[in-house]
């Protein structure tokens, strides 16, 4: 009978080699949290300096550093015997990929080290070159990849060459709120306000889709007071960072004041948590390039109507119109429009969330990402194990 493996005794190296503070980053510095916590040994790649390098140390998570980015075949030449190195130094037993650029060079390491799984967390909209044979290669050595929704799955069995029962719907695993925070929810908000709250990322420079945002406001407000809508309109901008630091501030406070919003417009610093959604009446998603993001489901859960940029994931979280809206990141009077529609229309969106949770928990919650997470780590490294022992035999 063969030993099960023990997963504290195992090592992970958790490769993340981007400056942005998405979902995806946030995911990795979870999962290398959460396998530290179960005991066993986790260790982050990433760029000196960047956000996952900082929140990593609030985390007290081990780092390593590469200097560069992949975009061009020297720097990924550089990053392969870098990884060599750092395999060898580390005992590193499992890697867990969340960029789509890293994972070629990872892909041809570790053809050559067949006793190291290799996971991919697919996130991101990437450029694939399906018939660019060393592409397929490399990533053919990919043991399992990750998705948060099915749609994301689709895309990804569309676009690999990894066999589709390698591709797994895991959710997104993030914490559901306490029960004072869903009745603080439950209790009706004021009906003489209505609160609309966006996230502004802290590493987000553009203002282009902020712009969008804020030119909607005054042809809805019009509106609204041409159909006999009274609640005053607050529009609260959010973000994890203070304001005074955000490199958007001045340019967005700018813009407010040239519409004369000032009277409509709030800004508010907060943790990417749900609680921080409590008191929103509805929450206003920007465009992003992550296929999946945790800030949608950071407010569904609090039971707040949505309005997202369209994608098929989000056309599906939010059921089609059920517990919130979908819009064309490129069309100002349809998110003017959508808005109106779910203000107008409140209580019944309301209605609807009252018994979603459920079903959210079902599929994102962090207790059950975990399991699967254990579960794939324990049979990847098992199955792994096993095979370069047999080559070993054979040899």
């Amino acid at each position: 009978m063969r030993e099960r493996v023990r997963l504290s005794d195992l090592s992970v190296l958790y490769v993340c080699l981007s400056n942005d503070w998405g979902t995806t980053e946030r995911r990795c510095l979870a999962d290398a949290s959460y396998f530290r916590n179960i005991g066993g040994s986790s260790f982050v790649l990433c760029h000196e300096r960047s956000l996952v390098d900082r929140e990593a140390e609030r985390e007290d998570i081990p780092r390593l550093y590469f200097a560069s980015d992949l975009s061009s075949w020297r720097m990924k030449l550089n990053f392969y015997f870098q990884i060599q190195t750092i395999l060898h130094r580390q005992q590193v037993d499992i890697v867990h990929s969340y960029n789509y650029e890293s994972l070629l060079p990872l892909g041809m390491i570790l053809k050559g080290m067949p006793h190291i799984p290799l996971v991919f967390t697919f996130n991101e909209d990437v450029y694939w070159r399906r018939n660019n044979p060393l592409d397929r290669w490399c990533i053919s050595r990919t043991d399992a990849i990750f998705t948060f929704a099915p749609n994301i799955r689709d895309l990804a069995i569309e676009k690999f060459p990894v066999n589709q029962r390698k591709i797994h719907v895991t959710g997104s695993g993030i914490d559901f709120p306490m029960a004072s925070v869903r009745a603080a929810r439950s209790a009706p908000h004021p009906p003489e306000r209505r609160k609309i709250a966006t996230f502004v990322s802290r590493t987000e420079e553009r203002l282009e889709g902020l712009r969008f945002f804020v030119d909607s406001i005054p042809p809805l407000m019009h509106y609204l007071e041409s159909v006999g809508f009274t609640s005053h309109l607050l529009f609260t901008f959010l973000t994890d960072v203070s304001w005074y630091t955000h490199p958007l501030y001045e340019g967005l406070k700018r813009m407010i004041l040239e519409r004369h919003l000032e009277m409509h417009i709030s800004f508010e610093t907060k943790p990417l948590a749900s609680a921080s959604f409590r008191d929103c009446d509805l929450y206003v998603g920007l465009p992003a390039t992550e296929l999946f993001s945790d800030q949608d489901l950071y407010a569904l859960v609090t039971q707040t109507p949505v309005l997202l940029p369209r994608t098929a994931t989000r056309q599906d979280l939010v059921k089609q119109g059920k517990f919130g809206e979908t819009y064309h990141p490129d069309d100002p009077r349809e998110l003017r429009d959508k808005l109106a529609q779910i203000l107008l229309h409140h209580g019944r969106y309301l209605e609807e969330l009252g018994g979603f949770e459920s079903e959210l928990q079902d599929k994102h919650h962090f207790e059950r990402y975990a399991e699967e997470l254990y579960a794939h780590y324990e049979k990847l490294y098992t199955q792994r194990l096993r095979y370069s022992q047999k080559q070993k035999r054979l040899t």
